[in-house]
């Protein structure tokens, strides 16, 4: 899995995928979210994706000597034998993969591949643009299609239902991200926080190796450095990170890199 050019799997593919993107004026930003994705995936469609995939899969038997009728009558038991027990009954999910099961992420994203791959290749008038990561997309249509599209998509699969989020003031989030649309097309990207956030992390006094506290300043400060678009971006972001942990306990020395010829701190 995600070795199509429609997946992202993390942040920093997501920011090479996006560097240098430019938006035309007649097209916008699109983020499509998959209501409930894991326990919405038909488990015997997703079998069917999986079955094909294996067949297709040459380094198969150098992995494993299980046959694909056996691995497929595993996973089949797995997805299809979720129970919970709710005021003293026991019930038995039906329909979907179970949340919280290891197993249903690598399922819903096998499914969520074919999926993809059917919805564009079908539509009248495709994206420009297609990233998903698990069930949100970072997509680019034209201004006329959006409804279209949206309305293509939504009649699929009858479980597989997308919620639709516009970009607001040219400003599109996802995942960590922001993208901004500039007036002459270009996109910057900065750190998005949502509107929850509370800037609280590891406090420095806190009972922890001093190495995980230093991760924390190495993080936050690497993301702003590799992923923010512009200086002034970045000086602003590493002002508001270096703010944040001055505020949970965080002195001055691990908060800028040390020069090279200075000694390590104690530990």
């Amino acid at each position: 899995m995600g070795k199509n050019r429609h997946s992202i799997k993390n942040t920093k593919e997501l920011v090479d995928k996006l560097r240098g993107l430019e938006i035309p004026p007649a097209w916008k930003l699109v983020s499509y979210d998959v209501t409930a994705l894991f326990t919405s995936v038909p488990v015997d469609k997703a079998l069917e994706v999986i079955t094909e995939r294996l067949h297709a899969d040459d380094t198969l038997t150098s992995r494993t000597e299980m046959t694909i009728p056996q691995i497929v009558e595993l996973l089949d038991f797995c997805l299809n034998t979720t129970y919970f027990i709710y005021d003293g009954a026991y019930y038995q999910q039906t329909h979907g993969a179970a949340m919280g099961s290891p197993i249903s992420p690598l399922v819903a994203n096998c499914y969520m591949e074919q999926f993809e791959k059917v919805a564009i290749s079908t539509a009248s008038h495709p994206p420009s643009l297609w990233l998903r990561y698990v069930d949100d997309t970072f997509t680019v249509l034209h201004e006329y299609d959006v409804e279209e599209f949206t309305e293509h998509i939504n009649g699929i699969d009858p479980h597989i239902k997308f919620t639709i989020e516009p970009k607001k003031d040219s400003k599109l989030p996802f995942l960590d991200l922001c993208s901004h649309i500039l007036d002459d097309g270009p996109t910057n990207i900065t750190i998005y926080r949502k509107p929850t956030h509370t800037d609280q992390y590891l406090n420095f006094k806190s009972h922890h190796p001093l190495t995980h506290k230093r991760s924390v300043v190495r993080t936050l400060t690497n993301r702003a450095q590799q992923y923010v678009t512009t200086a002034e971006d970045k000086k602003s972001e590493l002002t508001h990170v270096h703010n944040a942990l001055r505020a949970n306990g965080y002195p001055e020395w691990p908060l800028a890199p040390p020069p090279s010829s200075a000694k390590r701190p104690p530990k």
